[in-house]
């Protein structure tokens, strides 16, 4: 959602109706889940997805025809059948169920200020909330609580007819702390960043630790490996990538790294390195087993990656499947 907003505020800043795709609810096999929003603008051109194919045609439909007319409801809920067998709504045979919400944005200050508040870079715990009650306005808000941002979108049904609040995450659900600004740090960033990620890198050299190499990075930390904790603080929603030039630089950043609450520490590396690794963290840092048996190493889906371009792929893989909910297969 947070990627949409500032062409959302273009278009209302110019005067122009748009519309705000989401889904509400998703059953069985259905593409997409609750939160996944696209925008439909009074050109007809659109932004992000509700889940491709013909839901994705039908909902682009419905916006244009039925809710950009100056005169149309301001507000709809539609169900869409993804029959299995071909016979649904849609002829689509992936199977499952979608609710898609339709919300008309106008141009008046009250919204355009709404989305000034939310437009990016976020700290954390920021949400945009649709206020859903059928035959009435979608009524749209801006919250900022602080704290940890939610890692997913959520939707607190309160009837049949869809009424209810459905809560859209814009702060990162977690960073991605990338310790090593070389050939690999360089490849993933802008995959992560395009997978949605925030960055962090991280190194200790003044000619790596250029924000220049890493445009689509958050923030670039030039630091000491053996001081991480003063610069940066890994929350349970972060994710750490070790990739520095040396087992030692590695050794210095994990016996942090493990000691912290970050929910994914991987480290690139041979077999037989992290072997040494680990038998140094349980040996010389004092870690416990049950925090060494944490790290992830290999790192990265094994799907046979060389490059660094290659790794970035295969790490951004294994990243989205943590954030999905799965865990890491290393």
């Amino acid at each position: 959602m947070k990627k949409l907003i500032p062409d959302i505020l273009s278009a209302l800043r110019r005067g122009e109706r748009a519309i705000l795709v989401v889904v509400l609810e998703s059953k069985g096999s259905a593409p997409r889940k609750t939160g996944s929003a696209m925008v439909v603008f009074a050109d007809g051109s659109s932004g992000g997805t509700v889940g491709g194919g013909a839901i994705e045609y039908e909902a682009q439909r419905a916006a244009r025809e039925e809710m950009l007319p100056p005169d149309a409801a301001p507000a709809k809920t539609l169900g869409y059948s993804l029959s299995s067998d071909g016979t649904g709504d849609l002829c689509m045979i992936c199977g499952g169920d979608v609710t898609l919400h339709y919300c008309a944005l106008d141009s008046s200050p009250e919204l355009i200020s709404i989305f000034l508040r939310a437009l990016p870079p976020h700290d954390g715990g920021e949400a945009l909330a649709l206020k859903i009650s059928e035959g009435s306005p979608t009524e749209l808000s801006f919250s900022a609580p602080g704290g940890t941002a939610r890692s997913a979108a959520r939707f607190e049904k309160e009837n049949d007819a869809y009424d209810g609040v459905l809560t859209l995450p814009l702060g990162e659900a977690g960073r991605v702390y990338i310790f090593g600004g070389g050939h690999v740090g360089r490849a993933l960033v802008p995959v992560l960043a395009f997978a949605g990620f925030e960055c962090v890198v991280f190194d200790d050299r003044e000619d790596y630790a250029l924000p220049e190499f890493f445009p689509e990075a958050g923030r670039v930390v030039l630091g000491d490996f053996k001081r991480v904790g003063e610069s940066v603080s890994l929350l349970d929603t972060d994710y750490v990538v070790v990739v520095t030039r040396g087992h030692k630089n590695d050794y210095e950043v994990l016996e942090h790294a493990l000691a912290s609450p970050a929910r994914y520490v991987g480290c690139m590396g041979s077999k037989r390195k992290m072997a040494m690794i680990r038998e140094r963290l349980r040996d010389e840092a004092g870690l416990p087993e049950e925090a060494v048996a944490r790290l992830i190493a290999p790192i990265g889906l094994q799907i046979g990656a060389e490059t660094p371009e290659e790794l970035a792929v295969s790490v951004a893989a294994e990243l989205i499947q943590v954030r999905a909910g799965g865990a890491a297969l290393s």
